[in-house]
């Protein structure tokens, strides 16, 4: 059985609907969500990545959501999951405590005992002073190296679970060895992100997400927000072909390799849009689950149900496959992907190229 997280969707309602596709599929099952506090709660702490505002501002009211989640039968982790350290020269940090205590109080009473952090200090704080939270790993440690991970497990044996970074998806000598660190040790994989491989912002933009939301923030100019990385990088990636190109994304038809690994834990993202708000993603989520039963279920589907970042994409999916990257390839030379992409081995362009030949990409209007 494949296990899947996904995000807390905004109503009981919605999260009704999203636990209804593990009925309608075999081989997968929606096991957890995961949330944190909107940008504009009076109540957010400041320790995660404030993606998304929402007009209800009542914690109680999430708190009550995250109940309902253990209530299904699901578990529930919440995210503190920013990389930017304290601030220790600012009476700010004094305030953020505050609130992280008060949070923690009403994590601890609506039934959640699990914190995704990406923050060192805030990790050696949560151990420190509330060791009886079960700490896990973010993504957005963005450690690509199996030495940092080591150090890491040695620095923070608290840690129970990772989500190795995006670009180390298709790295599978990492991952193997990965499981060698600590046999106990939970790894899971992000699936549908879509960002650009290998980014240079990637750190940067996660640092970026402020703290707290204020006038200042709207009005300064673009290049002083982070409204900057997004502009940067949608320039970068306007070529399409070699955005679903992207080997980091790990495709349903993909999924048993990975289980051949020892690798059945997986994330589905995407919680930073309107889609989300409406329908908690239920439709990319069940088609994506769909698939990993049986490819046949999904071939005829929108492109843009699989990959977050091109979730507009109509195109079917059986006319993009035949062009899309191997795994085969990766799992005999993803490992060398850091050292000679772009200059020995352009083997993912040429996917993009003989994509870009053979199929026209088509978006919703």
């Amino acid at each position: 059985m494949f296990e899947f997280s996904v995000p807390m969707p905004y109503t009981k309602e919605l999260i009704d609907e999203i636990e209804t596709i593990n009925h309608v599929v075999e081989k997968s099952k929606i096991t957890s969500m995961y949330f944190a506090l909107h940008a504009n709660s009076p109540d957010n702490p400041g320790f995660g990545q404030s993606r998304t505002s929402h007009p209800i501002t009542d914690t109680g009211y999430w708190m009550d959501l995250i109940k309902y989640t253990f209530e299904k039968g699901l578990n529930f982790v919440y995210l503190l999951n920013s990389p930017k350290s304290f601030l220790s020269e600012s009476k700010l940090l004094d305030v953020q405590l505050e609130k992280l205590d008060k949070l923690l109080k009403n994590l601890k009473d609506a039934g959640c005992n699990k914190l995704r952090v990406s923050n060192t200090q805030l990790m050696g704080y949560l151990i420190k002073n509330y060791p009886e939270f079960k700490l896990y790993a973010s993504t957005s440690f963005e450690y690509c190296q199996l030495k940092q991970y080591i150090i890491f497990l040695e620095m923070f044996p608290e840690v129970v679970e990772i989500v190795p970074a995006f670009d180390c998806n298709k790295n599978f000598e990492l991952l193997k060895n990965l499981k060698k660190i600590n046999p106990n040790l939970e790894i899971e994989l992000m699936v549908n992100e879509g960002c650009i491989r290998s980014c240079p912002l990637r750190m940067h933009h996660n640092f970026s997400i402020p703290m707290i939301f204020t006038q200042a923030y709207y009005c300064r100019d673009e290049i002083c927000n982070p409204t900057f990385f997004l502009s940067v990088c949608n320039k970068y990636s306007n070529d399409c072909y070699r955005s679903i190109c992207n080997p980091n994304l790990i495709y349903p038809w993909e999924i048993e390799k990975y289980s051949e690994l020892g690798f059945n834990k997986f994330k589905l993202v995407g919680r930073n849009n309107d889609i989300f708000t409406k329908t908690g993603n239920k439709k990319a989520y069940e088609i994506y689950l769909k698939g990993v039963d049986d490819y046949k279920q999904i071939e005829n589907e929108e492109y843009g149900n699989l990959n977050y970042y091109k979730n507009k994409v109509t195109t079917k999916i059986k006319d993009i496959r035949p062009y899309l990257t191997d795994i085969n390839y990766f799992i005999k030379n993803g490992h060398l992907c850091s050292s000679i992409c772009g200059v020995e081995c352009n083997y993912c362009d040429k996917c993009a190229d003989e994509l870009k030949k053979h199929v026209k990409i088509e978006f919703k209007k």
